[in-house]
């Protein structure tokens, strides 16, 4: 490891230890000081972690300041600084939970109701009963193993099924939906970069969302959700609970919360991902709790390279990764991602049933659900082609002759003969009529109605059906409302009976594949725009580091340069004010005791006596101690100054 000074590495360690990467105050980070290291240079090496990009430093508006490890270099950290045990495989004697669905799967059916049926909210702003009860008996996800992976709070605000929650939560930060004045509504060009992604890419983006949003917020629980992710842990083995734990408890990443504590807040995590189909839970023959990844494993970027600065840490990588390294491909890249026309299509099956293998794109899927009734989205799609859902298609602007030459043009061996004879016989029948939404002029008297029937300009843009009124066709609405108004006989506004009815009905997107398209990315503030909304992230305080430095001594030109320069006897009255002056700044002392050389780093000064109190740095074994000290009691003293800029390029 290169870069970092070994004050630097030992402040950082204790911050992982204690915090994970989860914020915390000016107060704790003081608390977390090394013995041997005095106020003054655990403020330097904070400064120095913070120039390497591995400490941010933010404000909150009432002035409170928060010390933060980036949540994305927690992985890497975790792997540098604490050594690397072997793991041991088990063998399992019961299965205890199965894995669930995909998730990205689950999402997906969410979408397709939300763009069927739509999710319309009440006049005060909750979602229709029905409509959520309706969405639960859509999805898959097992609700049970849920349980626990959000505060209790969070479920009295949104009294939703947990599958609901959980699947309206990850849309929202997904940027796919938003949340209208009278429904929640798709981001249809969001939604188009979405389904241009595979399923590992949406897996991988899912799980960072997961991993950063759900499960108990210690710093112990966040520690276990990365170690288990890593790749000490590759997927189709079996790996006891209890081992993790005392891994942790070996590195001290097992601080106030006890490990009976943290077994159960584990056992939860991992049915939460078992219920997301990534991994399953078993027993042994003892009783110990097992895990294992399942080959939908999301592959996450735990090993992409961490935005550190090139002071910082120097990352080998293990060189004998062979199924869980996680390269290129795994990442939502614009390149890797094929036109749909070059992509593997579905096969249409003679009893209608539409077959969809792993490797058909999204953006097919899309419109299969939107011309065929989706029944299974879990290791084999299938669809099944109906006429209702032909005649669906239709009203929403898609013909069924259109449908059924994009069948034919994307369908493995094309559409079977007896099928496309069926879709053409259905097809006959759709379209032959239609009924229309017109405009009716009501007037209040038989009178009123005859000077507009007699009116010349509106001969042509009304059509009488009675004394009293008229239709008016849609476009013509706006000539007519002039014309009336112009013979002082202008109507409301507001066209009564009139409803915006939310949500534009099924969006076909560009599901063909024929323009382009964006390359999807994570929307900038989606951890403060779920279903439950987070506290928004105080503001990053930019680093200057020169004045920071400044003001670790404030005053040091003030001070007798001899204090700092000569090791010397002063008188006692002096050499109190030295070791005031070495409180003030937060330094240590070297002083001669009794013939030998020490380090003192004083804390509180009491008078009346005079006395200073602090830690005493001995050469013996024992060399951290608690020591209270008169002036009498050293004979030579000297400043210790840290060096600054110890991180720059010109130290």
């Amino acid at each position: 490891m290169n870069g970092l000074t070994a004050e630097a590495m030992v402040v950082l360690q204790k911050i992982i230890k204690a915090c994970a990467a989860r914020p915390f105050g000016e107060a704790q980070a003081e608390l977390l000081c090394p013995d041997a290291l005095c106020r003054a240079e655990l403020q330097l090496a904070l400064l120095e972690l913070r120039e390497a990009g591995l400490l941010e430093l933010r404000q909150k508006l009432w002035g409170e300041r928060l010390y933060q490890i980036p949540e994305k270099h927690l992985p890497s950290l975790q792997r540098i600084l604490f050594p690397r045990v072997p793991v041991q495989a088990v063998e399992v004697t019961a299965m205890d939970e199965e894995a669930g669905p995909e998730l990205s799967g689950e999402l997906f059916r969410a979408l397709a109701f939300i763009a069927e049926e739509g999710l319309p909210l009440t006049a005060k702003g909750a979602i229709h009963k029905k409509n959520i009860n309706r969405l639960a008996a859509g999805l898959t996800l097992p609700g049970e193993q849920l349980k626990g992976l959000f505060p209790a709070a969070r479920q009295e605000v949104y009294p939703f099924p947990l599958p609901v929650m959980v699947i309206l939560d990850l849309l929202l930060c997904l940027g796919l939906v938003r949340r209208g004045d009278s429904a929640f509504l798709l981001e249809t060009r969001v939604l188009e970069s979405w389904l241009q992604l595979s399923g590992k890419q949406m897996s991988s983006l899912l799980y960072g969302l997961v991993l950063s949003r759900y499960g108990q917020p210690d710093p112990a629980g966040q520690h276990f959700r990365y170690i288990v992710s890593s790749a000490d842990y590759p997927s189709g083995m079996w790996f006891a609970l209890r081992d993790i734990l005392e891994r942790m408890l070996g590195a001290g990443l097992v601080r106030d919360q006890g490990t009976a504590a943290l077994e159960a807040s584990a056992r939860i995590w991992l049915a939460g991902l078992a219920a997301f189909g990534w991994c399953e839970l078993g027993r042994t023959e003892d009783g110990s709790v097992c895990f294992r990844w399942t080959t939908a494993r999301p592959q996450f970027p735990l090993y992409e390279a961490a935005a550190f600065s090139s002071r910082s840490l120097d990352i080998q990588e293990p060189s004998d990764e062979t199924e869980e390294s996680f390269d290129q491909e795994n990442l939502p890249q614009q390149d890797e991602i094929r036109p749909a026309s070059d992509s593997p299509g579905f096969i249409v099956q003679p009893d209608f049933e539409v077959l969809v293998p792993a490797e058909c794109p999204y953006s097919h899927r899309w419109l299969l659900a939107g011309c065929a009734e989706l029944q299974h989205s879990d290791d084999l799609w299938s669809y099944r082609l109906t006429r209702e859902k032909l005649e669906s298609a239709a009203e929403q602007g898609l013909s069924p002759e259109t449908v059924i030459s994009w069948l034919a043009d994307h369908a493995q061996g094309g559409l079977p003969a007896q099928v496309e004879l069926s879709l053409r016989q259905w097809s006959k029948g759709i379209g032959r009529t239609e009924l229309a939404e017109v405009i009716l002029l009501a007037c209040r008297s038989e009178a009123d109605g005859n000077d507009i029937a007699a009116h010349p300009r509106l001969s042509g843009l009304l059509a009488r059906i009675g004394p009293q009124h008229f239709i008016v066709r849609m476009e013509d609405v706006e000539s007519v409302r002039k014309e009336l108004r112009a013979a002082g006989l202008a109507p409301p506004k507001r066209i009564a009976g009139q409803k915006a009815e939310p949500g534009s009905g099924w969006p076909f997107l560009n599901g063909s594949g024929m323009v382009d398209f964006s390359a999807y990315t994570l929307p900038v503030h989606g951890h403060e725009t779920g279903l439950f909304a987070f506290a928004p992230v105080p503001p990053l305080i930019p680093l200057n580091l020169h004045a920071s430095e400044e003001a670790v001594l404030s005053g040091l030109a003030a001070v007798p340069q001899m204090w700092i320069k000569q090791w010397r006897k002063y008188h006692a009255t002096t050499a109190q004010k030295v070791m005031e002056q070495a409180v003030e700044w937060g330094v240590k002392v070297r002083l001669s005791m009794e013939g030998e050389v020490c380090e003192f780093i004083p804390a509180r000064i009491s008078r009346n006596p005079w006395e200073v109190q602090g830690t005493l740095l001995l050469a013996r074994p024992d060399r951290v101690q608690e020591a209270r000290l008169s002036a009498g009691d050293w004979q030579e003293m000297q400043l210790m100054i840290p060096k600054m800029r110890r991180n720059s390029s010109s130290a």
